[in-house]
């Protein structure tokens, strides 16, 4: 039976506080990712992994070594931050109590959402409150073809001007997931921005079919957060390649 690619979590956690008062501002951060770490093919395997590593981090942490990249990665982004808020210090130390504009923090995860010995559905998330009213969050997802470890955009899965219907698929999938709704035409009357909402490349794969997402401001305000859209292979059939890469599970699950 074909090997499923085993993955490993890192993770780390620090403070930096801005000055020596540690009561006077800080960056909190604290990450847990998952990378993978053994597959049968070995050439696959370093692939899919410095892609990850690079998408997250930049290319230029695939230069050290696994366990090291978080700690490094923090010590960047504590550096810029406090160079960045360099010329606010002396007014924070002459405070009289500590601003919650300077409590300030970065959260990242990384995980697999789909792992079969074929794909790698994976999800890097990441949130940052860095002052104002509220922080910012976002999802991207990679979705890895580990028979040559390219990743899969939606030109290798759709036919060709696909983009027409897959669009119509998505709008009507968020009215039918809204109760309120009756129809496309209610879309911005909810809030949605109805000439945004088209095909982003940012989904992942379950067993049932693609589940697009859109970070806040996309296609709706901020107050509406993140935006699922779950289409099942059966619905998106007409439109998909008669041999992509995910064929294997609508002729496997029925």
């Amino acid at each position: 039976m074909p090997q499923e690619m085993e993955m490993k979590v890192y993770s780390f956690k620090e403070i930096y506080p801005l000055t020596t008062d540690t009561a006077q501002g800080a960056l909190a951060f604290e990450a847990e990712i998952e990378i993978p770490v053994k597959f049968r093919d070995k050439d696959i395997l370093t692939n899919v992994q410095k892609q990850i590593i690079a998408k997250i981090f930049g290319e230029i942490y695939n230069s050290i070594p696994l366990d090291s990249i978080l700690p490094t990665y923090a010590k960047v982004l504590a550096r810029e931050y406090r160079r960045s808020t360099e010329p606010f210090i002396q007014k924070i130390l002459e405070a009289n109590e500590p601003s919650a504009v300077w409590q300030n923090h970065i959260q990242i995860q990384a995980i697999p959402l789909f792992l079969d010995d074929r794909l790698l559905s994976y999800s890097y998330e990441r949130y940052a409150h860095m002052g104002g009213e509220h922080g910012n969050s976002s999802r991207l997802f990679y979705n890895f073809d580990l028979s040559n470890a390219r990743l899969l955009t939606e030109k290798d899965l759709f036919i060709d001007n696909y983009e027409k219907s897959l669009t119509q698929l998505i709008k009507q999938q968020i009215v039918e997931d809204n109760a309120e709704m009756e129809s496309i035409a209610d879309l911005n009357e909810f809030h949605f921005f109805e000439d945004q909402i088209k095909p982003n490349n940012n989904f992942y794969v379950n067993a049932d079919g693609l589940v697009y997402v859109y970070n806040p401001y996309d296609i709706a305000p901020y107050s509406t957060g993140q935006t699922e859209v779950a289409l099942t292979f059966e619905r998106l059939r007409p439109i998909l390649k008669p041999n992509n890469a995910l064929a294997y599970f609508y002729k496997t699950y029925k």
